[in-house]
């Protein structure tokens, strides 16, 4: 492996200068060189691939696009270039490397595995909500404690933090930064021992390198065998807070969960040159995140607008991109997603059955959960929408692709034609679907989610 030092070096000092918008043009004109060349093809009517060649071929074309790109430093206009031979050198290195890592603590610890296309075994569910609108105090732990108490949930990613701390704004690198970052893991904590579950595994999301800082803490905060988040600016860059954050928890010794989300419609063009840069993704979370054997990642692909990972291409990308690297990595594998449809809605149903559906018949874990793309109430999500998400996904485990396929086309026939945001329905709070004393969810939800259950049983996904 190319050590984090030279990472840097290469990021501060020594990788080629270049101006953004010639990186941008040259991703474009490289990717679709490589889907001409490579043989990349989308086909709508199977968003489940099962095509190992292609699956292959799309391996290679994301090795040479990451040759030839690298990873885009914004701070400096550098370029931290790696050749090929260093790629496949690093590749090789975590062939040899354990296919499993830790996660959690005590009765709560588990041992995350790499899974394999069509993998019997469960998938691990690090379930939550991607939150961006959490109420502070007891509202978040509330909300917190009724993903926890589901005992399908193997991890919680959470954050960011509230946007109000004691009622006021805070700001990145801010000393509230600190406040809110420390104040929501001790609200996740609370959460946790509340439920009985304290060594619960946490992925936490602060934006900030200052927050992941002030929550490392293996007494109250996060421990080592917990993980932060690392996302991938699109497509393919990196700033000296999420590299501050790598040599950070490089030191701390806690886990990295890289992420990246590819944008249909961006500098990849369509589908066939965003998969590709999702291979490419997967190599900068090896060659910069350093995820080797000390993390997991979230593949993923999102369209422009609207902003979520449920439509047919999106799903396409992730799938096909998945089995690229479950064939060709040694790489623990993984996805989460967002929706069009808010929460208690059966639109958002369907949309998280195909989340979890089509990311776990391929080797997948759920991580990070599901949420609405784009919120529009406080506390809007609950502790159904992961618990659905995993049931799903434990289901498909073991599905042939054909089968999946079959599905995934059903559950697209669902939502598909409502998915644009003026369409699909916007959902309710936590307040709203949840007993909030109690953290015991509502009737008419749970008859909605029996509802969409019952039709996935009678198309023959059996559940646990």
């Amino acid at each position: 492996m190319v050590n984090f030092n030279e990472v840097a070096d290469r990021a501060i000092n020594s990788g080629p200068l270049l101006k953004l918008q010639k990186f941008d043009y040259k991703m474009f004109e490289v990717t679709s060189r490589l889907v001409k060349e490579y043989s990349i093809k989308y086909d709508p009517k199977k968003p489940i691939p099962s095509d190992d060649d292609l699956a292959d071929r799309l391996f290679e074309a994301g090795v040479k696009l990451y040759a030839e790109m690298g990873t885009y430093c914004l701070d400096t206009e550098r370029v931290i270039q790696f050749s090929e031979e260093e790629i496949r050198n690093s590749l090789f290195e975590l062939s040899m490397m354990p296919d499993e890592i830790d996660i959690g603590d005590g009765t709560e610890k588990r041992s995350l595995y790499k899974r394999k296309i069509a993998d019997p075994r469960k998938p691990l569910i690090v379930g939550g909500v991607v939150e961006d609108s959490p109420i502070e105090g007891r509202d978040f732990v509330q909300l917190y404690k009724s993903i926890a108490q589901e005992r399908i949930i193997d991890g919680i990613y959470y954050g960011p933090p509230p946007k109000k701390i004691e009622g006021k704004k805070w700001a990145l690198g801010s000393p509230l930064d600190c406040i809110a970052a420390k104040s929501a893991v001790g609200w996740m904590r609370e959460a946790l021992r509340s439920v009985g579950r304290p060594g619960l595994h946490l992925l936490d999301a602060c934006p900030s390198a200052l927050g992941t800082i002030s929550v490392c803490d293996p007494v109250n905060g996060l421990r080592k065998t917990d993980a932060i988040t690392l996302p991938t600016i699109s497509e393919l860059k990196v700033n000296f807070e999420l590299l501050n954050k790598v040599a950070y928890t490089l030191h701390y010794g806690c886990l990295r969960s890289p992420f990246w989300t590819s944008i249909v419609g961006g500098f990849g063009g369509g589908p066939e040159g965003c998969a590709i840069i999702n291979v490419a993704s997967a190599l900068n979370a090896i060659m910069v995140y350093q995820v080797a054997g000390a993390g997991y990642i979230m593949n993923s692909s999102i369209l422009q607008n609207p902003p979520v990972n449920t439509a047919r291409q999106t799903i396409w990308v992730r799938n096909i991109s998945m089995q690229a690297l479950v064939r060709n990595t040694n790489l623990i594998c993984g996805g989460g997603g967002l929706t069009s449809a808010g929460p208690g809605t059966e639109q958002q149903l369907w949309e998280i059955a195909a989340l979890g559906i089509h990311t776990s018949c391929v080797g997948g874990h759920i991580f990070h959960g599901a949420r609405k793309s784009v919120l529009v109430k406080d506390n809007q999500g609950t502790g159904m929408e992961p618990r659905w998400e995993g049931e799903t996904a434990r289901a498909a485990a073991s599905i042939s692709r054909e089968e999946a396929n079959e599905l995934i086309n059903f559950i697209l026939s669902k939502y598909e034609d409502n998915i644009s945001s003026d369409k699909a329905p916007k959902g309710y709070s936590f307040n709203e679907l949840y007993d909030y004393e109690n953290v015991t969810v509502k009737n008419e939800y749970y008859d909605l989610y029996r509802k969409v259950r019952n039709e996935l049983e009678e198309k023959g996904l059996i559940f646990d």
